[in-house]
């Protein structure tokens, strides 16, 4: 299972961090060697055992791809692809 936290450090101060997100992804076992399917559930801010998205990756290339590429298909699917600017709202 990975685990994936988010923490804000102020100040960059490790002491003082605080937890705003925690997110795991784990293989529910019916993948292939190369072919991985996993689960995932990201939680809700600062409430670790409150789940604001989960869902599955099917088909995951594990032996081509690593886990950062794995973290993004579960963000892209939970929250969508927020860097399109067509997508975006202006700021």
């Amino acid at each position: 299972m990975l685990v994936i936290k988010i923490e804000l450090w102020p100040r960059g101060d490790e002491k003082e961090k605080k937890l705003l997100h925690v997110g795991w992804i784990g293989n529910v076992g019916t993948g292939t060697r190369t072919s991985g399917n996993y689960k995932y559930v990201l939680s809700q801010r600062n409430t670790p055992g409150r789940t604001l998205r989960k869902g599955f990756i099917n088909g995951f290339p594990r032996k081509r791809l690593s886990a950062w590429d794995l973290l993004y298909r579960c963000l892209r699917e939970a929250v969508g692809d927020r860097n399109n600017n067509e997508n975006n709202l202006e700021v």
